[in-house]
């Protein structure tokens, strides 16, 4: 009885997930790195409460984040190593709750509407939908095209995944700020490319493509992803974009895009898949966790959906395209081809 308290307490404990992001959004890793690693010097630096600090520190030593190496002198644990600006895993920008990802988070407060009615839970919790606050807060857009591009590390596998020869033009359709288009094409000086976002996230790619070198290959169109899009390139990439949207929604999308690749155009749909093609989940137990996660938050957000190969496959089938190749690159997204 006591060790499935215990366990059960370790599933609903909520204290240490906002004690991690207090010390991501207050940079504690980064500060104790570059050698601030006394108490008054980080609460110094950080602007925080020495006292309310401390039992920051306590806690967080207890939970094996940092390790308290004399009284109130601190030292990064591996689990701590994560919350450097600077990691590969680029996992601080998820927890910093001054940024769109605190908002985020927030969101599972009212989980419980999404599970009653299906629907997204952000206008519940926030009084607007998820879209619409972007679109109506210029600093949360830009902080969230920030969280997107945290994405990056599986770019390069998503170059060397495709046959990209036989293109010359390739329109990423809700590109964001272009940080994928950029790979492609510095990786293909032979492609041009177009980004198609939203007005106010799409012009943030300028100065990405300006310092790639690659202004002189690439456009950027401002415009909704429900509406016409530019016709006539060879491949149009949706890029963890339909499971950002309902069934009818990604319908709707999908069809734009069925409508602007032509006859002998491509969709390259890019998303981590719930089941693959034989319906298997995958092996990987953290994997599937992170998976199912994903699936709840996109629930929440904006009622989306993490889909099986299958359903991508009907989603295809109902605006008049077919699964024409399906390849898993090493991160563990799913290149998903589909033509006439």
């Amino acid at each position: 009885m006591t060790e499935n308290r215990v366990n059960l307490y370790s599933l609903t404990d909520t204290i240490t997930p906002w004690a991690v992001r207090a010390a991501a959004t207050l940079g504690l890793a980064d500060l104790i790195a570059a050698g601030t690693n006394t108490l008054d010097g980080l609460a110094a630096a950080a602007k925080a409460d020495p006292d309310a600090l401390y039992r920051l520190m306590r806690y967080l030593a207890v939970r094996g984040v940092f390790r308290e190496v004399e009284p109130r002198v601190y030292a990064l644990t591996e689990a701590a190593e994560f919350l450097k600006k600077d990691h590969p895993a680029a996992q601080r920008p998820w927890l910093d709750v001054d940024s769109m990802a605190g908002r985020i988070e927030g969101t599972f407060s009212s989980l419980t509407h999404s599970i009653r009615t299906g629907d997204a839970a952000y206008p519940e919790r926030y009084g607007i939908s998820f879209w619409d606050d972007l679109s109506a807060n210029p600093d949360r857009a830009t902080s969230f095209g920030a969280l997107m591009a945290t994405h990056a590390s599986y770019f390069g596998k998503v170059v060397e995944g495709y046959d990209w020869s036989q293109a010359k033009h390739v329109i990423d359709v809700g590109g964001g700020t272009g940080a994928l288009l950029t790979e492609i094409l510095k990786a293909r000086p032979h492609l041009r490319g177009t980004v198609v976002d939203v007005p106010g996230v799409v012009e943030q790619g300028r100065a990405r493509f300006e310092a790639a070198g690659i202004s002189d290959r690439v456009e950027t169109v401002a415009g909704s992803i429900f509406n016409p899009l530019p016709t006539g390139a060879d491949v149009y990439i949706l890029s963890n974009v339909l499971h950002d949207w309902n069934d009818a929604s990604a319908e709707k999308i999908l069809s734009r895009v069925a409508e602007a690749i032509g006859d002998n155009g491509k969709v390259l749909i890019v998303q981590i898949l719930v089941q693959d093609e034989n319906g298997n989940f995958p092996d990987d137990p953290a994997r599937l966790m992170f998976i199912t996660q994903m699936d709840l938050r996109l629930l929440s957000l904006m009622a989306g959906k993490a889909r099986t190969w299958r359903e991508y496959a009907e989603l295809g089938e109902k605006v008049g395209l077919k699964v024409t190749g399906t390849t898993v690159i090493e991160t563990g997204q799913t290149l998903l081809e589909l033509g006439r």
